[in-house]
């Protein structure tokens, strides 16, 4: 399949790497000519994204500042091309009054680098049909959630912002780890484990987190005095705020 890529930036990139693995012939472009170097030999570069020949599919991987002025530049000459937006707040609306061919606007997040993404996924209503050629191609990316476009905001807030603060949670407990007098390395292994075991038997037991939560929780124990604590700090509160804050950013992108 011939895919254009607008932007190869951090998702941009990964979409484009995961697609080469995959045989797809790719035609990208960027900017900024350091971008675009890695792919000499394994793709057809462009600095002008109006170069792009005519593809099956264009994605559109830049910044939500630059949207406007990019579509503005693009000039689909297939009109059964699938146009696929990782855009935060560019709507599938805002888009179709540039181009005229089948959207679909997805939020992926960084994890699908090693094809265990998310990738929420809207389809414009007139490309429904299109949904299982959609799936198929992003399938190597990881899981898709088809959700309603006005909830993309949650989504970005959620899945597509959510590996950050992962990693700052995670980061947090490796230095408690390390504050206790554990290794680096060793107080990663831990909490890395501990945090995939948990998540799996999760999927696995389909229950409530709060029922596991119980089981690990004995009367007047560590680890109750651990949820004490985290109480006590509004942890709870803290974790929802962000996500909240998160989603108002989103929805401001979206209005602007």
């Amino acid at each position: 399949m011939r895919v254009g890529i607008i932007g190869v930036g951090n998702i941009g990139s990964i979409i484009a790497d995961l697609l080469l693995k995959n045989g797809h012939e790719l035609y990208l472009s960027n900017r900024h000519v350091e971008k675009l170097r890695k792919y000499e030999g394994l793709a057809e570069t462009y600095l002008d994204v109006e170069k792009i020949p005519n593809v099956d599919v264009l994605f559109l991987c830049v910044k939500p500042q630059d949207a406007h002025s990019v579509l503005k530049r693009i000039s689909p000459s297939n009109p059964k091309m699938l146009f696929i937006s990782t855009v935060t707040g560019l709507t599938i609306d805002e888009i179709s009054s540039y181009v005229e061919c089948d959207i679909v606007r997805i939020m992926p997040n960084i994890p699908i680098s090693i094809g265990k993404g998310v990738i929420g996924i809207s389809c414009a209503k007139n490309c429904s049909e299109r949904k299982d050629e959609v799936k198929e191609l992003l399938s190597p990316f990881g899981k898709l959630v088809e959700v309603d476009e006005s909830l993309f905001p949650a989504v970005t807030s959620l899945s597509g912002s959510g590996p950050a603060f992962v990693f700052v949670i995670i980061e947090a407990l490796v230095d408690a780890g390390m504050k206790l007098g554990l290794s680096y390395e060793t107080a990663m292994k831990l909490i890395l484990e501990t945090i995939k075991g948990s998540v799996e038997l999760l999927e696995a037991e389909t229950k409530h987190p709060g029922e596991l939560r119980h089981i690990v929780t004995s009367p007047a124990g560590t680890t109750i005095e651990g949820i004490y604590s985290l109480e006590q700090q509004g942890l709870r509160g803290i974790l929802m705020k962000t996500i909240f804050d998160t989603y108002k950013r989103a929805v401001e992108l979206q209005e602007n």
